[in-house]
């Protein structure tokens, strides 16, 4: 059975302007100047405490976990609210599982975040499995927990399938010789997705069907 993993923010779900506010909130409380939109589209994909640490050109451990905690605090209370699903993809992801594809989600959301999200915008359903990090920093680093799942899952990896809008998505996919799919509606740039060397670069959803349906 083919198994496809799609990443979540920038791919399933439009969640930046909730992800944006709370991390000018924290950034806010923490007394440092507002992130720039040029600044807060790169964080759109990295692990938080990555961009904390590059927002606030810091190292100091405590200092980032702070920011994080203010950012998760702000972020379930106000900003996990504020997202739309793509246009086109709940209907995709629906013939997708109709026709015997296993789906998963592979995200650097922690877990809670995650299920919460798909429940909320009904499509927890269509997953066979929902994968997120850690709150504790724990699987945030793609590659490394795409190859864990993969492990559980049947020989040959060229059967599976990875579908992401960053470099990180499609670097994941290569490591471990899945097919990948850059889609362009979501967070990357174009320069991005173009040097990622994907197998395929999509501008919609409805696409993906003709990919995956054989």
């Amino acid at each position: 059975m083919n198994t496809v993993f799609f990443d979540l923010d920038g791919t399933l779900l439009d969640s930046q302007n909730g992800i944006a506010e709370s991390i000018q909130s924290a950034l806010a409380g923490l007394g440092y100047p507002p992130a720039t939109a040029e600044q807060l589209q790169s964080c759109f994909g990295p692990p938080i405490r990555d961009s904390f640490a590059w927002l606030m050109d810091s190292k100091e451990v405590l200092l980032i976990e702070d920011a994080v905690t203010r950012f998760r605090q702000h972020y379930l209370q106000q900003g996990i609210r504020n997202y739309v699903v793509y246009p086109g993809v709940r209907e995709v992801l629906k013939q997708l599982a109709n026709a015997g594809l296993r789906l998963r989600v592979l995200t650097v959301k922690p877990q809670p975040q995650a299920e919460w999200l798909l429940q909320d915008a009904r499509l927890a359903n269509l997953f066979d499995g929902i994968h997120g990090s850690e709150l504790s920093g724990g699987k945030s680093d793609k590659t490394e927990h795409l190859g864990e799942l993969i492990r559980h899952h049947p020989r040959p990896y060229s059967i599976h399938w990875m579908v992401g809008d960053r470099a990180s998505d499609i670097q994941a996919a290569r490591a471990h010789g899945l097919n990948s799919v850059a889609v362009s509606w979501g967070y990357g740039e174009t320069d991005e997705l173009n040097n990622a060397n994907s197998d395929y670069l999509i501008n919609e959803p409805a696409v993906l069907i003709d990919l995956l349906i054989k």
